[in-house]
């Protein structure tokens, strides 16, 4: 019978062997594997398919930066959770928690920290020339973190919003229901980035994971500026979806 080895070198020659490894082993999961089944070890894996376990370890990289596994320190790797389809087409409101609870999901909210501020760069952007209220924020959608996500609005048109808003409800519910403000997205910009050491923390990844970035404009149904958002996203939990019709 051919072993793993052969079948790896018929299979996808030409290819680096880490990456010959981590293609047959992604077949392997989509055909047997569910979301929390822990993978066999590195010596297990080193053993089967006759490599040495430093090409082992690339392979298992290379399905972490896939999203199709998450390694946990001590402990090993299992299958991910598949990547939640957002969409963030125009004309949807600006609400992270309204669509993911019209997708049918548990979602939590942890204020990290909040200040009143001032930064000219913001400032100008929100077209206010004031102090500005900024919050962090970790989302939790069915119980795992989400992304850490920092919202700065103007204190000159909600001036007590640090003291009514207690982190209970979304922003975007808050300014509606309490000022009549619906939301909507006036831009969007997206980079990737590596996770820092405190969000790395609060996302239970490890520190230098891959990170989604996206950074925007919210406004207002007159298009006033209300807030200025920077979501930092799991890499491996979420993918973006933009509809340009």
């Amino acid at each position: 019978m051919m072993n793993h080895h052969l079948e790896m070198i018929n299979r996808y020659a030409g290819q680096p062997l880490y990456r010959q490894l981590s293609d047959v082993l992604e077949t392997r999961l989509a055909q047997r594997a569910k979301p929390g089944d822990k993978l066999p070890s590195e010596a297990e894996l080193s053993q089967e398919f006759e490599v040495n376990r430093l090409t082992v370890r690339r392979a298992l990289d290379e399905l972490n930066q896939r999203g199709l596994i998450e390694t946990v320190r001590g402990k090993g790797s299992f299958v991910a959770t598949p990547r939640m389809r957002y969409d963030i087409s125009a004309g949807r409101d600006a609400s992270f928690t309204r669509t993911m609870l019209e997708l049918g999901h548990r979602v939590g909210i942890t204020v990290l920290g909040s200040e009143i501020t001032e930064s000219s760069e913001l400032a100008a952007e929100l077209r206010t020339d004031g102090e500005l209220f900024v919050c962090t924020t970790l989302r939790l959608v069915d119980d795992e973190p989400w992304s850490v996500t920092m919202t700065s609005i103007p204190t000159a048109r909600f001036p007590r919003l640090a003291q009514q808003w207690a982190g209970d409800t979304s922003l975007f519910d808050y300014l509606h229901d309490n000022h009549g403000v619906r939301m909507q997205r006036a831009s969007r910009t997206f980079a990737a980035s590596l996770a820092e050491p405190a969000e790395a923390e609060h996302l239970r990844i490890r520190v230098g994971a891959a990170i989604l970035e996206m950074r925007g404009l919210n406004i207002d149904e007159d298009g006033i500026p209300v807030a200025a958002v920077r979501h930092r996203f799991r890499g491996d939990h979420v993918q973006f979806t933009v509809d340009l019709t």
